[in-house]
């Protein structure tokens, strides 16, 4: 297994899988990894929707990216941001989960005021186990307006009770992600 701390400085969002998928072996480990997690009073708020089947993450990206064309046409009257996101999300076909073989939806219970962030730490937990084994991984929150929706929520098995937090890409990485500019932080210390 790779140093830590390598490991949280060398993992990247991956959007170019491989054909191949991710074993069941790999996905249970992650999951695994997720529950150690710490969560707020250990409620371990988290339940875990797994989604290996193509044609059901093809329709919930046509769905993510239709529900989220809204949302992108008042962002795009920024000129800062890309101009052909909008295309993107009209054009048929353009997958909004990069071809990742799996998609692990984390669950968090409602009834949890700490859950989006006990799943969002579970989320990191599994994302730096799968760089860990080679495995590309990516948080897709363009899909999130899509899974705010209760029908489609319940069309994917979740419990009631539940809402989608974090959803994440596996798959194997077809040649490597580029390191992103990082930016010193600003610090302000309190003594």
């Amino acid at each position: 297994m790779k140093d830590l701390i390598e490991i949280i400085k060398t993992r990247r969002s991956v959007r170019n899988y491989k054909e191949d998928p991710v074993s069941d072996e790999d996905i249970k480990f992650l999951i695994d990894c997720a529950r150690y997690a710490p969560s707020g009073s250990n409620m371990q708020p988290w339940n875990f929707l797994v989604i290996q089947n193509k044609e059901v993450i093809h329709k919930l990206s046509e769905n993510g990216k239709k529900a989220m064309i809204p949302l992108a046409e008042q962002i795009v009257n920024n000129p800062n941001k890309a101009p052909g996101f909008i295309s993107f999300l009209k054009t048929k076909g353009n997958n909004l989960f990069h071809n990742a073989s799996s998609l692990v939806i984390i669950l968090g219970n409602k009834k949890s005021v700490t859950a989006d962030w006990d799943c969002a730490m579970a989320a990191q937990n599994m994302m730096l186990a799968a760089h860990s084994r080679g495995i590309g991984s990516c948080w897709i929150g363009l899909v999130m307006p899509a899974l705010m929706d209760e029908k489609i929520l319940k069309e994917l098995g979740a419990p009631p009770g539940y809402k989608a937090v974090a959803p994440l890409i596996f798959g194997h990485p077809q040649g490597k992600t580029v390191m992103p500019e990082r930016n010193e932080p600003e610090v302000k210390w309190l003594k």
